[in-house]
This record gives structure tokens, C-alpha cells and sequence, in this order.
């Protein structure tokens, strides 16, 4: 449990992204919204994750300014949970919804390839014969390709952090923030080819959350209720009124309202992670629960079909965390208690402090 709203914006967030991706693969006839894209919804969901990470991982660094340290903690906190989760869609999800019998669908070296692809954070959506007659056909997980643009945001921040003065952090991490802005409409920057799997355009949009978010850090920027109310109301209206200026608006709106939500200490609220953390887990699993649901009932209808999405996604997400990145924490923190004891042991009483 923590004293501010952060594993609750964690928490929403993983929701919102479940519900969003929903609506896109539901069968057009199921959904009462009809046809929707990824472009007819914003991903706010995952935009919380960006500017979240951009905001807490500067905080980290200074705390502990080392760089093995730093990257084993970001490696064990990405990785163990993929590779379960990646097995579970394997092992459970495909071998329930491939038209291969199972030994041939262990074997295709498609299914090696899904493995070994996303456990490098290069986004590979296809399973042999899964989900092949669904409304969005073949996507196993489409959530995965934001891992490896995030993940090489966690590598930025030990580089600037080791900067010398925090002036020049902080306008580094808003010069990269207009960059990544700009630059994707900008004619003259061509960000149309492909990054590790992914369109650069599309890396620079969120990336320009996590920018946003570590120079809101670096700046110390004060967090009002009054200025985070003004900038949700003017998003609202820009999304009713003018909605194609939304994605210009949210960048400098969005994250001053979701740091200064996080940051709050609001009773029960607050309480959210009480019982773990299970954004990460309903994150990487929502997507191909959601799928498996409609090859298995394609009649299912989207309300039945979205909650038990959530109640699957959220149990896999608190058995992760209480299984796979528990254990990590405390098996992180026990050389320190076994240094501690040989430091008894050849020295005689710590001294209290």
C-alpha cells in the first residue's frame, strides 16, 4: 500500500485499455457502437502507463543512481511476467483456439517464432491457426507492441539522469517531448518506416508521454487542482467540439491531470494496491482473453462479453503479481538482508541509527 493514487491510475488504466481493445475486435454486429478502429478511440489507457513510467522512473534513478542496478530492476519487472504470460497464450489460449492439432501447432515454428519475437519486445501477433475467423482476425495480442518503445524509455532515463545539472534534464526531456510531437505530422521528418516491429510515428506518439511526464518531474512542476481541472474541462470540450484537435490537446493536457491524480492521497483510493497490482498481468492477457471469448461464443454479447474479460484478466493479473513479481521483490531484497547478517557476523552488532 502507498500513500498516493498511483496503483489505482495503474489499475483504471489496465481497465481502460482492456475496454478499448474490446471494442475495436468485438464483432461489429455484437458491439452497439459498430465498427470502431484504433483510431476512432484514444488510448488513454495506455498513455497513463507513458506518462506514469516518465514521471516515477526519473524519481528511481536519483534514488539509486546505479546503472546495473537500475536495469536489472526494469529487466525483472518487464520480463519474468511477458514469458509467463507469453506461455499461458501459448500453452492454454492457442492450444484452445488453433484449428491445428496440438503437436502440430507446438511444432510450427511459428509458434517458436511468437515466443522468441515478443520475449525480444518485437512485436509478433500471430499464432498458427488462432483465431483466424474472428471479427479481428489472426491478432493474438495487439497490447504487446507498447513494450518495446517503453522499454527503451526505461534505458533513456540513466542517460540523461546521469546529466550534471537538472536544468539541462529537464530541457532535454522537453526538447525529445516536442520532438516526438511535432515530428510525426512534420512532412519534412519522414517517421513512416519501421522501428523494431513498429512504425517510428507510432513510438513517437507515446514516447512523447513518458517525455512529458519526466520533465514534469525534472521541472518540478507544482501540481494545482484548480489547473488540472482546467486542463481535463478543455480536453473535454476539444473532444466534443473540435475532436480532431484532441491529439495536440492531450499532450499538454493528459499528463499534468494524471500526475496530480497520482500524486493525491485520497482515502480508499489510495488503498487500491492493497491487495497487489494487477495492471501489468490484465495488460498482457485482456487482449487474447477478450479473443478466446468470441472464438468460443461469437453470439456472446458485448456487455457479458467485456466483464468476463475483466474477471479473467484481473484474476491472471493478482496471481502474477502474488506468484511472479512478488517473489522477484523479495528474492531482490535478500542479498541485502544476507549482507546485513555477515556484517553481524564478522563485525560484531550493527550500530542503530
Amino acid at each position: 500500500m502507498t500513500g498516493n493514487n498511483f496503483a489505482a491510475l495503474r489499475i483504471a488504466a489496465a481497465l481502460v485499455v482492456l475496454i478499448r481493445h474490446s471494442l475495436i475486435i468485438l464483432d461489429d454486429n455484437i458491439s452497439p457502437f459498430g465498427p470502431i478502429t484504433s483510431d476512432d478511440v484514444p488510448a488513454l489507457g495506455l498513455w497513463v502507463f507513458f506518462v506514469v513510467s516518465g514521471f516515477l522512473l526519473p524519481a528511481a534513478w536519483e534514488r539509486r543512481p546505479h546503472l546495473g542496478k537500475y536495469i536489472s530492476a526494469r529487466v525483472l519487472r518487464i520480463f519474468p511476467s511477458l514469458a509467463v504470460s507469453l506461455l499461458v497464450m501459448v500453452l492454454v489460449i492457442g492450444m484452445i483456439a488453433t484449428t491445428l492439432e496440438p503437436i502440430e501447432f507446438l511444432k510450427n515454428p511459428r509458434t517458436a517464432y511468437f515466443l522468441a519475437d515478443n520475449l525480444t519486445l518485437f512485436p509478433n501477433y500471430l499464432l498458427p491457426g488462432v483465431f483466424e475467423a474472428n471479427p479481428y482476425p489472426g491478432a493474438v495480442n495487439g497490447a504487446l507492441w507498447s513494450l518495446g518503445p517503453l522499454f527503451f524509455l526505461y534505458l533513456m532515463v540513466p542517460v540523461i539522469g546521469m546529466l550534471p545539472w537538472r536544468v539541462v534534464k529537464a530541457s532535454l526531456w522537453t526538447a525529445l517531448l516536442v520532438f516526438c510531437f511535432v515530428a510525426p505530422g512534420w512532412d519534412p521528418i519522414e517517421t513512416g518506416f519501421d522501428v523494431w516491429g513498429n512504425y517510428l510515428s507510432d513510438i513517437m506518439r507515446v514516447a512523447a508521454f513518458f517525455c512529458a511526464g519526466a520533465a514534469i518531474r525534472e521541472w518540478r512542476v507544482p501540481m494545482r487542482g484548480s489547473a488540472a481541472l482546467l486542463a481535463a474541462s478543455a480536453l473535454a470540450i476539444v473532444m466534443v467540439v473540435v475532436p480532431d484537435a484532441t491529439w495536440p490537446v492531450a499532450h499538454l493536457t493528459v499528463p499534468y491531470v494524471l500526475i496530480y491524480a497520482g500524486t493525491r492521497s485520497t482515502p480508499f483510493i489510495r488503498r487500491a494496491g492493497r491487495f497487489g497490482d494487477p495492471s501489468y498481468g490484465i495488460f498482457l492477457l485482456s487482449f487474447p482473453v477478450q479473443q478466446l471469448l468470441i472464438h468460443v461464443n461469437p453470439e456472446l454479447d458485448w456487455i457479458p462479453s467485456i466483464l468476463c474479460t475483466v474477471a479473467i484478466s484481473t484474476a491472471f493479473g493478482y496471481a502474477l503479481w502474488w506468484f511472479v513479481e512478488q517473489p522477484i521483490v523479495w528474492i531482490k531484497r535478500r542479498p541485502g538482508r544476507n549482507a546485513a547478517r555477515s556484517a553481524v557476523l564478522r563485525e560484531g552488532p550493527l550500530p542503530v541509527r
